[in-house]
């Protein structure tokens, strides 16, 4: 079996691939393309052949199956940048089809280590990275909406990023930058050696570059070694929210990604109980209660749902404590 075949026979014929970037919405039999100025429903997934497509009659240029969805996501070309497309579908959806540690598609070139305090030079990660010097006062109050402070932004190795151009495999190169409107962070991982780009009002809200850890687990170097209950959330965001009100998290890539088994047992090792926290919408609840099924009757592993409407904005547990709940509130909803 080929690594496409084994790509499309883990996710449905690619039904997965789209729910984990689109959400449950393109599980509508219409709904909005949120990555193009419309307000109309237009799109729909269609299956033919063994493979789901996305279709939007509102536009031409929005028409392909999984593997040109990820493409046009990261900007790339599947004529010459498939294989990269397969490897970021296998590491957004942690789905083993290559086993070995990737170095992802954003750059290329070889990489050396940077240090993980704000500068406004140019590292080496990739290209014209650039740092802020620290988070100015409005990013500030966007991460303390949750709790979360610039020590903990630190302590995870979050940065506000002013500017980045990524290197394609072909050598074309595209850029981002940071506005007030729409601010840019990344995530650094191993070093320095790779990042992941977050930028919260993106209609490409993540994107990577160099080597990341594999499987992605943020938040675990992090770990205290014991404790009574250690949550596996769903972002990046939601861990260092829960770190803020005194609980230990990590998170995976995305909700949908699997959970290897060796994780928990590692994690039972540690902690008294493992308790999963994804969002309260459809896929965050079919995630949870599929992993207590999978591990709950084996190891002490259980979920949490908040009480949260499971809309837009207010679905998460960043969320719960972004409308004013407090620890005190989750407390008693742990017990």
């Amino acid at each position: 079996m080929t690594a496409t075949e084994n790509i499309l026979y883990k996710t449905d014929g690619g039904k997965d691939v789209f729910v984990h970037y689109l959400g449950d919405l393109c599980m509508k039999k219409m709904f909005r393309n949120p990555y193009r100025e419309d307000t109309v429903a237009s799109c729909h997934l269609h299956y033919s052949k063994g493979r789901y497509y996305f279709y939007d009659f509102g536009s031409s240029d929005w028409r392909g199956d999984c593997f040109w969805f990820v493409a046009k996501l990261f900007n790339l070309d599947t004529t010459i940048d498939f294989y990269e497309v397969l490897r970021i579908i296998d590491r957004d959806l942690s789905l083993g089809v290559f086993s070995t540690e990737s170095v992802l598609p954003l750059s290329t070139k070889k990489m050396s280590v940077v240090k993980l305090s704000p500068s406004n030079g140019t590292t080496s990660l990739v290209p014209h990275l650039r740092f802020n010097d620290g988070f100015s006062v409005r990013e500030l109050e966007y991460w303390g909406r949750y709790g979360i402070t610039g020590s903990v932004l630190s302590h995870y190795h979050v940065q506000s990023i002013r500017h980045c151009q990524f290197v394609r495999s072909d050598g074309s190169t595209f850029s981002i930058s940071s506005t007030v409107q729409n601010p840019v962070y990344g995530y650094l991982f191993n070093s320095g050696k790779g990042v992941k780009i977050y930028r919260p009002k993106g209609k490409v809200r993540f994107m990577y570059a160099g080597v990341l850890p594999h499987p992605y687990v943020f938040g675990y170097e992090q770990l205290p070694r014991h404790d009574r209950l250690v949550f596996i959330t769903g972002g990046e965001k939601d861990v260092m929210t829960l770190v803020a009100h005194g609980y230990s998290a990590i998170c995976l890539n995305s909700e949908t990604a699997s959970i290897p088994e060796d994780l928990i047992i590692e994690l039972c090792s540690r902690f008294q109980r493992v308790a999963i926290l994804y969002d309260c919408d459809d896929t965050g609840k079919r995630e949870s209660e599929k992993w207590v099924r999978e591990y709950g009757g084996l190891y002490p592993v259980g979920c949490l749902e908040l009480p949260l409407s499971g809309s837009k904005w207010e679905k998460d547990v960043s969320d719960y404590f972004s409308l004013g709940h407090t620890r005190k509130e989750f407390d008693l909803l742990i017990n």
